[in-house]
């Protein structure tokens, strides 16, 4: 269906998701440091940890499909722009999740981060299971 390209660039979202992660562990020291100074951060603490928790729910079937891909040489220009799609969406998560409380922003957020995952599978399983 779409010509394969080199593999290695799937690995740039990757590699994107765990500078993500880098991000969130030491925002969440500087803030924990700041708590033991005194400084009330006890909320931003919590979004923080929230969100660095939530970086290893969804993400995990991202990480089994580029494993899978990349594995097999199937990565093509569709996966490398999706999975872009869902990194954007990781950190607009970060964002939207660390420094609002805006409920309709994070449910957006958290659709736009699905349906990159899920387009990503259904290309993948689509054409092996029909």
């Amino acid at each position: 269906m779409f010509e394969t390209i080199n593999r290695d660039l799937i690995l740039w979202p990757v590699a994107a998701h765990l500078a993500i992660l880098f991000f969130l562990y030491c925002w969440l020291s500087v803030v924990r440091k700041w708590k033991r100074d005194g400084k009330p951060v006890e909320a931003l603490e919590a979004r923080i940890s929230a969100n660095l928790r939530n970086q290893f729910e969804a993400p995990i079937l991202f990480y089994a499909l580029v494993a899978m891909l990349w594995a097999e040489d199937l990565v093509n220009w569709a996966y490398v722009a999706l999975g872009g799609v869902f990194i954007a969406g990781r950190i607009w998560h970060l964002l939207v999740a660390t420094l609002s409380s805006n409920i309709i922003r994070r449910g957006l957020v958290f659709t736009v981060n699905w349906l990159a995952i899920y387009a990503m599978w259904a290309l993948f399983l689509l054409p092996r299971l029909f």
